[in-house]
């Protein structure tokens, strides 16, 4: 669902404003749903949680132009709307068992490797779980939606050497949480 900016309130400047909004949620659409699902895990929900972040975005859009960073404010709306789903269900984020599902369900290997791989992936996705915000925002978007460095600092609306940056800080935590040793020759 695409909301809109009403083109016919206010003549040429209404319909740039329209044309602006149209095009920033074309861009941004994929990947807010992505992740509205892994903390939901519900499409049902995500696109609820899309559907309302849009009319949301799209109401306020001049004031939402004014702001120092527009990706940065769309994206905190899009985690507001996602907590507030979450406090409203009385659900904790399904990131963990979303994402070591679909991992099980990629390697298609019905061994006893695949219970292991499970395992593996619920104590790596909970340690996700307790980085900081961004970090944790980052290592989601970048290793679990597969975006590279310039689309996360894109949707994050921060630099791709600051994303960088809160890759290896965040690998280094997780490395510590994990028991794992980690050097600098690890990372990508």
């Amino acid at each position: 669902m695409t909301a809109q900016v009403d083109p016919d309130a206010g003549g040429g400047h209404a319909q740039r404003l329209a044309n602006s909004f149209e095009a920033f949620y074309e861009m941004q659409q994929e990947s807010w749903l992505r992740f509205a699902l892994a903390q939901t895990g519900s499409r049902e929900a995500a696109e609820r949680i899309v559907d309302g972040v849009t009319n949301h975005l799209a109401d306020c859009w001049e004031h939402v132009l004014r702001q120092h960073n527009v990706g940065r404010y769309a994206w905190a709306v899009l985690k507001t709307f996602i907590e507030r789903w979450l406090n409203d269900h009385d659900a904790r984020p399904a990131f963990v068992e979303t994402t070591a599902f679909d991992r099980v369900a990629a390697a298609m290997n019905y061994s006893k490797e695949q219970f292991g791989l499970m395992e593996e992936s619920l104590g790596l996705y909970s340690a996700i779980c307790g980085l900081s915000e961004r970090q944790h925002d980052v290592i989601i978007l970048r290793y679990v939606l597969g975006y590279s460095d310039k689309r996360v600092g894109y949707l994050l609306g921060i630099d791709p050497k600051t994303v960088r940056s809160h890759v290896r800080f965040a690998k280094q935590k997780l490395a510590r949480q994990l028991g794992i040793d980690y050097t600098r020759e690890d990372e990508d």
